[in-house]
């Protein structure tokens, strides 16, 4: 399934490109951030580089210029003036030769493409439907042209027991197989869950577990669900086996729909041929842990939660989420533009261990491009309170921004340590954290670098409404100046709200944001933006 929705995602990644911030901004607060003073410009241009480039399809073929050994493709060769004879071998294809004229201190290039030898492989398939390949690639009854060699061929046709042989592919000859193969005995493979424990609770397919086992035979079956006392909670029956593959989706309810409690669970499966014959049983366990939240979460500011403030929670042990998103301006009046682009990570190596990654660009028209990264951990003080209201977590991070002095995602260049906590009641929560940043800059809204030894703090707090499929999220920070100078506030202040939902069944999530940095009522701008991740 995770194959199937990560083509999706890459369907859709170009999607955070279309999204605009079409938003009016008052004061220079923007302004001083999109045209820094000393702007230079750069050229470009390249001059290509002098001498003759060889390369040909296969790449890797041995090349001779006038019958001197020159090396495997691709290759450079500074020529004198003159007509070149250049011999292309590769084993498996035609030696090929061309002719080259070439004059000194130019810059040619030439592709040469090798003719591959071939041969037939013919194919007779006594039973009708088999799937046939021939190391691997794919082939069919009939004749077929290969490229000369010796080929590992196998065969699958349901009902049978699995045929394999070996053939030489020779040049301009056929060589001929003959596929018969045997009937298989009634059979299956043990049930494997694609997870061996999850919530029921988790939205969108994420609270389900798929067994999926192979059957060799046309039969019936049966899957029982057993509680570790041997009470049987759930039965079903498959329909009449007639291919290989077969799965069966349990949401972590009974037979009659009823939620069941969190425990070691036994999945049986029975079965025999149409016949009565050959009687197969294959059983395996799955675990119902209440514990192993997974909800989507944005690493915008580095660390996993809101916006702006991290939460407590993380994601169970072999969870993992991807997420490309950007968040940016447009002023309507001059035309500038800042745009933070960025992929955020989710993994957890250890249980109660996350570790978030965030690599970004920001896009923007007053000066060059600048980058941030940023890679953060996150541990759960108290796991064992993990269905409590409330939760604990303390968070340390490391963060590089290269050409940028400002603060836009509150994620500066430093380390940062912190803690983050919780209070839940229903789908809503209150989350408040602070955190310390050491710095050898200070923030700067012209790009103008402070250098120094900087100390300051953030204090940040949020609102999430978590309701499965959906969250919603309010959330701001603020900085404080470095200590050094007494504690005082360093505006502008940050807030942003955001929206994430999960598409059914998928893992797939579509993200919405709105953020802004506030010094007054007369000096601010906002930003829009989005995003699509996947997360399992």
């Amino acid at each position: 399934m995770y194959k199937k929705n990560l083509i999706v995602l890459l369907f859709f990644l170009t999607a955070i490109l279309l999204q605009t911030g079409c938003v009016t901004s008052k004061g220079g607060l923007f302004t001083d951030v999109a045209t820094p003073e000393g702007e230079d410009t750069q050229d470009t241009g390249q001059n290509s580089e002098p001498g003759l480039t060889i390369e040909t399809y296969p790449p890797g073929s041995d090349l001779y210029i006038n019958n001197s050994y020159a090396g495997t493709s691709p290759v450079t060769e500074l020529l004198a003036t003159g007509n070149y004879r250049i011999t292309v071998k590769k084993e498996g294809y035609y030696t090929t030769t061309e002719w080259v004229n070439y004059r000194e201190g130019e810059s040619v290039s030439i592709e040469i493409d090798l003719e591959p030898i071939t041969g037939t492989l013919r194919i007779e398939a006594i039973q009708d439907g088999m799937e046939i390949t021939a190391s691997e690639a794919a082939v069919y009854p009939g004749e077929n042209e290969l490229p000369v060699g010796r080929y590992s061929v196998q065969a699958r046709l349901f009902g049978y027991e699995p045929w394999q042989g070996t053939a030489a592919v020779r040049e301009d000859r056929t060589t001929l197989v003959i596929i018969d193969m045997i009937p298989a005995v009634f059979n299956f493979s043990t049930p494997i869950p694609d997870r061996e424990a999850f919530n029921p609770e988790n939205p969108a397919g994420l609270g389900e577990s798929t067994l999926r086992f192979e059957v060799t035979n046309y039969g019936t079956g049966k899957l029982e669900i057993f509680t570790e006392n041997g009470d049987s909670v759930l039965e079903h029956s498959f329909d009449m086996f007639t291919q290989t593959d077969q799965k069966y989706t349990w949401n972590g309810r009974d037979s009659y729909g009823n939620p069941l409690e969190d425990g070691n669970y036994r999945v049986v499966i029975t079965g025999k041929d149409p016949d009565g014959n050959y009687p197969a049983k294959k059983e395996t366990w799955v675990s119902l842990d209440s514990s192993l939240v997974i909800r989507v979460r944005t690493v915008f500011s580095g660390i996993s939660g809101t916006l702006y403030t991290p939460t407590p929670d993380i994601l169970p042990e072999g969870s993992l989420q991807l997420a490309l998103s950007g968040i940016g301006h447009i002023d309507p009046e001059t035309g500038a533009y800042r745009f933070p682009v960025s992929l955020g990570i989710r993994a957890v190596p250890n249980k109660n261990l996350e570790i978030d990654t965030q690599l970004g660009v920001f896009i923007r028209n007053s000066s060059s491009e600048a980058y941030i990264f940023s890679v953060a951990a996150k541990k759960s003080f108290f796991p064992e309170s993990s269905l409590s209201a409330l939760k604990i977590a303390g968070t340390l991070k490391g963060t590089y921004l290269y050409n940028s002095y400002t603060d836009t995602m509150t994620n500066f260049t430093g380390l940062s340590g912190g803690i983050t906590a919780s209070l839940t009641g229903g789908a809503l929560s209150l989350i408040l954290a602070s955190d310390i940043t050491l710095s050898p800059f200070r923030v700067s809204y012209t790009d103008t670098p402070d250098p120094g030894f900087y100390v300051w703090g953030y204090g940040r707090a949020g609102l999430q409404m978590d309701m499965g499929s959906t969250v919603i999220a309010l959330s701001g920070a603020l900085r404080t100046k470095p200590f050094s100078e007494g504690f005082s506030l360093d505006y502008p202040f940050s807030a942003g709200a955001e929206i994430h939902w999960l598409v059914p069944g998928t893992g797939i999530f579509i993200s919405g944001t709105v953020s802004g940095e506030f010094s007054s009522m007369d000096n601010y701008y906002i930003n829009a933006g989005g995003g699509i991740g996947l997360i399992n």
